[in-house]
């Protein structure tokens, strides 16, 4: 699954219950939510994969300051994901509350996080903190 979140799914065409992955849609997130709700549509453990996925990825590429985490939150709501999908019988599915309890767990676990994110960005972070004190 990390790797199809990571590379998309064009290094493969699933075709799964007639559920298909096109390779010519332009958004990969809206493929991903719509495979994984097709797979496992009572339980959510795919979906909340993909969200806390693209959110910690998103932790580690953004330029906003992730010690500000509602603004991260904010950013990744309005630049990374879809919160609201039609399944293949055209229902409407939203995904708010998976996004909302995956929030809540970076929030209860955010200097775990912290402590787990490596690279410069981070260290620059800490540096420049320290620098106005």
């Amino acid at each position: 699954m990390n790797r199809a979140l990571d590379y998309g799914f064009i290094w493969v065409k699933y075709k799964e219950n007639d559920v298909a992955i096109e390779q010519n849609n332009e958004n990969i997130i809206f493929q991903q939510l719509n495979y994984f709700h097709e797979k496992e549509k009572k339980k959510k453990g795919y979906i909340k994969a993909l969200y806390l996925h693209h959110l910690l990825d998103f932790f580690k590429e953004t330029y906003v300051n992730i010690r500000n985490i509602d603004l991260v939150y904010e950013k990744f709501l309005q630049d990374k994901v879809l919160i609201e999908i039609s399944d293949s019988d055209g229902l409407s599915i939203n995904f708010q509350d998976d996004i909302n309890e995956i929030f809540k767990l970076i929030r209860e676990n955010r200097e775990e996080m912290y402590n787990d994110l490596k690279g410069e960005y981070l260290l620059n972070l800490k540096k420049s903190k320290n620098q106005k004190e």
